[in-house]
């Protein structure tokens, strides 16, 4: 703006110099006064000063309608950055709960022989077998027996090292497995109990030797099995 109102009053003094100049080549080479010369530089300088006087107003109403745009554009900018920070975050948290909540909590499996005696577990009742039996796993037990149905299910009879004579009972398919199984293979199991049974015909038929028809067993929910040849 200053630089304007400097611009403005220069050109002002730069008119009024050239209308002295005029009058002075006429008086002095051509012989030729103006008496109403000093009327036409007051109304000259009347008009520069008006001029002057129109551009400082117009150079500070310029000015003062420019910050307010600024100022203007300004709030708008910091209210646009609010929403959309505000948006952003909203889609963040409901994006972070959607996670929450798909996110399944990774189960803790207990080692079984920590919690019931080995020799014992086969004459509790169900109601304390399944009480404690959630998420357990059992550890390298030893496979018994084994056998096929024409479902293509397997039937493994499995016992701990330190009580051969406690059964436990896997029927599965090869979603779970899909590998080879002997006699003496170790089997670590997660799962759950699921009370206790016989051994039955079922069992009988699908290959499992006759001897263990009617034996105790304690029947096992699989959740995932590894097996150790």
């Amino acid at each position: 703006m200053i630089y304007d109102i400097s611009v403005l009053t220069m050109l002002a003094l730069f008119l009024l110099s050239f209308v002295v100049l005029i009058r002075w080549i006429l008086k002095k080479f051509f012989k030729i006064n103006i008496p109403n010369l000093s009327r036409i530089r007051i109304v000259v300088v009347s008009l520069l000063s008006g001029l002057l006087i129109v551009g400082l107003g117009y150079q500070f109403r310029t000015s003062a309608q420019k910050r307010m745009d600024e100022q203007s554009e300004s709030k708008a900018a910091i209210e646009s950055s609010k929403k959309a920070r505000a948006k952003s975050e909203s889609k963040a948290a409901i994006e972070s709960s959607k996670k929450v909540k798909t996110k399944k909590p990774k189960q803790q499996y207990k080692n079984i022989e920590t919690i019931f005696n080995m020799h014992s577990i086969k004459y509790l009742s169900n109601r304390r077998i399944f009480a404690k039996g959630a998420g357990v796993v059992l550890r390298n037990f030893k496979v018994i027996d084994f056998g096929a149905d024409k479902m293509k299910q397997y039937h493994v009879l499995i016992a701990p090292k330190n009580a051969s004579h406690t059964y436990f009972l896997l029927v599965f398919g090869d979603d779970l497995y899909k590998g080879r199984i002997t006699y003496d293979t170790r089997i670590t199991v997660f799962g759950s109990l699921n009370g206790k049974s016989r051994i039955n015909d079922s069992q009988i038929n699908s290959g499992i030797a006759q001897r263990y028809a009617g034996k105790r067993v304690i029947l096992v929910l699989i959740d995932k099995i590894q097996v150790k040849n």
